[in-house]
């Protein structure tokens, strides 16, 4: 019997090494052909990029030989993991198409939270039948293999080598054990952290989410230079102790005067007049009106078509991404402690703190992000009705309103955080919107029809936005309490055809375009001469200066080093020095407050004998 069973066995075991072959093959073919990495030019032939595929596959087929030692289906577990492959490198294209950003490890936490991210990322992919009919087809397929025979061969001891051996080589690829980061070498896919666009040209979709998996991890784990921020504190010690002094800053106010205070996000927000042959003195009359008897410039920030809590992060804490290398989401990434920020410092000034934002808290992480930040309150889309709805999303009309119902002018000074949705892309369609006043719009000339058609329904948009900006002006204008208001836009929008069509004035790209802010005090004119560029990350202390509220001893060190610096230090968005940086990073840590203490004293000078670890 024995004799039998050994020639059906062996061709088994030739079976199950040709299926598996031609599996590796399969799946290094299809990431050829989807990732970007090998730009539609390079044939596998070349010995890279036959190593490139192979390791974009390596992720795929482990789902596949672990989907099959749980349920001894070849096909169905073949199915998935194809259909996992497709859909990885599909959100890849559309996230490069949308925000000119490849998929990050980060992404991965809307899996997480999908049925509140469904109906934002639904809006991406329209309304197309052919969109329903792909699904449909995917689930009849994958009911189909469902039904298949069981593979005969997957019993027993070899169905559980087969899944522990899979668990461990998953496990080791998600955490970087050795053998992985020599596989996965950060230096021969030619990895670069500090530019994700260009890492994963390099390294490939998976190779750089792999090796940005590990380096996040890394990054986690690293201390700050205190000798470098010491350095930089004694630097300018004589001017921080002058700035430190009661009621030194010139916008500094009574102690018994705190403002109210509104702060509004407003989505994808940015003056057209920046782009080339754009009609002049047409866009945002309201800012630029109120701005005459304000604060206002332009300001950098770190991000592109989305990914707006970067720059709401960086405008909360005072904190640039920049300080944290490697950080996309800061949400996910560094909120898993209580963040030292515009909130909790105004919070420790008695005032009440309330965010405001028309979708669902658990998108981008906000629910939990903003009690690590310090809000007292979050109100969300459960407090809003569906016919406040404006095109795609909850117009800026019901999100002013909600604004004036929650400032008291009795009770505790207030800050008031909100932040737009209507203007959120996609651009390409936008349901319900007056036909009339979409044709009457003033665009730029030699726009292509796309280009034009995506323009319009921006503008339109546009148009609530700054109305909304000259209605709560005004109403807060009314208000017997003194109350500050600082607008800004969070990004450029994804008007991807417009700046192929006819990009813009200054000739750069769109993501080095900045938007406009503005702060404006019912109880005086914030006089200023030229207009004031700043990046997000100054914008607190900006505000807060303007507010006369001080005993926040690292904010005033950015005003100090704002007065102190070269422009272009304080105005970068990326590349900031090191000691900058650490300065940063202590701060985030709440390390900082005992040494510009001893700085500031004047024991701080040696660092490497006062400052302890």
């Amino acid at each position: 019997m024995t004799s039998n069973l050994r020639p059906a066995t062996a061709g088994r075991n030739w079976h199950s090494a040709l299926w598996l072959l031609l599996l590796v093959v399969l799946f290094a073919l299809g990431v050829e052909r989807l990732d970007p990495a090998f730009g539609g030019a390079v044939g596998l032939a070349d010995a890279r990029a036959w190593q490139l595929a192979l390791l974009g596959a390596i992720p795929f087929l482990l789902v596949v030989l672990l989907v099959c030692a749980l349920t001894r289906r070849v096909l169905l577990a073949s199915w998935i993991g194809g259909l996992l492959l497709a859909a990885t490198f599909g959100a890849n294209a559309v996230k490069v198409e949308q925000l000119e950003m490849p998929l990050l490890p980060g992404d991965f936490h809307f899996l997480q939270e999908i049925g509140s991210s469904w109906p934002l990322f639904s809006h991406y992919l329209g309304s197309s039948g052919m969109v329903l009919l792909v699904v449909a087809v995917i689930l009849l397929l994958t009911l189909a293999l469902v039904r298949e025979t069981p593979w005969p061969a997957m019993r027993g001891w070899r169905r559980l080598a087969l899944a522990t051996f899979t668990l461990v080589m998953a496990t080791g690829l998600l955490v970087g054990w050795t053998p992985w980061r020599v596989v996965y070498s950060a230096e021969r896919l030619q990895f670069a952290p500090w530019s994700v666009v260009d890492s994963a040209r390099q390294a490939g979709v998976v190779g750089n989410l792999v090796l940005y998996n590990w380096e996040l991890a890394r990054r986690q784990n690293l201390k700050p230079d205190r000798s470098a921020a010491v350095r930089l504190l004694g630097e300018h010690a004589e001017e921080l102790r002058a700035r430190q002094y009661p009621n030194h800053s010139a916008w500094a106010m009574p102690s018994d005067t705190r403002p109210d205070i509104v702060i509004v996000q407003s989505e994808s927000l940015f003056d057209p007049a920046r782009l080339r042959n754009a009609p002049a003195r047409t866009y945002l009359p309201n800012y630029h009106r109120l701005a005459k008897r304000g604060l206002s410039g332009e300001m950098s920030v770190p991000t592109y078509a989305g990914g707006t809590i970067r720059t709401e992060f960086e405008v909360l804490t005072g904190l640039a991404l920049a300080f944290f290398p490697g950080v996309q989401y800061p949400y996910y990434e560094i909120a898993d402690r209580p963040i030292p920020g515009i909130v909790r410092t105004l919070g420790s000034q008695g005032y009440r703190t309330t965010a405001i934002h028309p979708n669902t808290g658990v998108f981008w992480n906000r629910r939990q992000a903003f009690q690590q930040i310090g809000f007292d309150a979050f109100i969300d889309d459960r407090e809003f009705s569906k016919d406040d709805i404006v095109g795609l999303f909850i117009g800026d009309a019901a999100l002013t309103d909600k604004v004036l119902q929650n400032l008291d002018e009795q009770g505790p000074p207030q800050l008031l955080f909100a932040i737009s949705m209507e203007n959120h892309g996609p651009f390409d369609w936008r349901p319900g919107l007056d036909v009339q006043r979409l044709k009457n719009l003033k665009v730029p000339p030699n726009l292509s029809e796309g280009g034009d058609y995506w323009l319009r329904n921006y503008l339109y948009l546009l148009e609530d936005a700054d109305h909304e900006l000259g209605r709560l002006a005004a109403a807060l204008e009314k208000r017997k309490r003194r109350t500050l208001l600082l607008f800004y836009g969070d990004h450029l929008p994804g008007l991807g055809p417009v700046y192929e069509d006819i990009g813009f004035a200054d000739g750069g790209d769109a993501k080095s375009q900045p938007v406009p802010w503005l702060l404006l005090d019912n109880g005086r004119d914030l006089v200023q001469g030229a207009p004031m560029n700043t990046t997000s990350w100054m914008l607190p202390g900006l505000l807060l200066e303007a507010a006369g509220i001080q005993g926040d001893s690292y904010f005033a060190t950015l005003s100090t080093l704002r007065d102190a610096l070269p422009p272009n230090v304080m105005s970068a968005s990326t590349s900031l020095p090191a000691e900058l940086r650490a300065l940063g990073q202590l701060r985030y840590r709440n390390e900082l407050e005992p040494i510009m203490q001893q700085v500031l004293d004047g024991s701080g000078t040696d660092p490497a004998s006062t400052i302890a670890p």
